[in-house]
């Protein structure tokens, strides 16, 4: 069994490099048969797995499991779209939404499933977290000149023994 501290770390550090350093020169996701792409990284005795299909709107699924485990000990789904109707293009909202998960990521001191606001002169992103580590809900809300853009839902949970 894994600690909630340890798994903390281990989300910071696996969201950070599939999702964050993602670029167009670097994909770190490889095609996948059953989702569209799949990301995997060992950190320390832990692997953390990341896999989604479709752009918007999009679905995944993340999983972290203990060396030498086939049973995720953290499962994680979620579903996003942007705004069809956005007065802003789905790439810049895609792009913001980059720029405000890595801040989070990197300044919430490994206080991951608290309450997150950030923004800049056009967007605003807030996060919301209900319930705990056995049964987390995480709603995530983007803006563009107040108005709502584009919204994700998770929902994740630590395997008790």
């Amino acid at each position: 069994m894994i600690s909630e501290d340890k798994l903390v770390k281990a989300l910071i550090k696996g969201r950070y490099e599939c999702y964050v350093k993602k670029s167009p020169s670097y994909n770190s996701y490889v095609k996948s048969e059953l989702y569209d792409w799949d990301f995997k990284i060992e950190i320390d005795d832990l692997i953390f797995t990341d896999s989604y299909r479709g752009v918007n709107p999009y679905s995944g699924v993340e999983y972290v499991y203990e060396k030498g485990g086939n049973t995720p000990v953290w499962s994680c789904d979620y579903v996003g779209y942007v705004n069809q109707d956005a007065k802003v293009s789905s790439g810049e909202i895609y792009k913001f939404l980059k720029e405000a998960r890595g801040n989070h990521l990197l300044n919430c001191q490994d206080n991951l499933f608290s309450d997150y606001t950030y923004e800049n002169e056009i967007f605003k992103y807030e996060t919301f977290f209900q319930g705990d580590v056995s049964s987390l809900l995480q709603i995530e809300n983007f803006y563009c000149m107040s108005l709502l853009v584009a919204q994700q839902m998770t929902a994740g949970r630590l395997k008790k023994k």
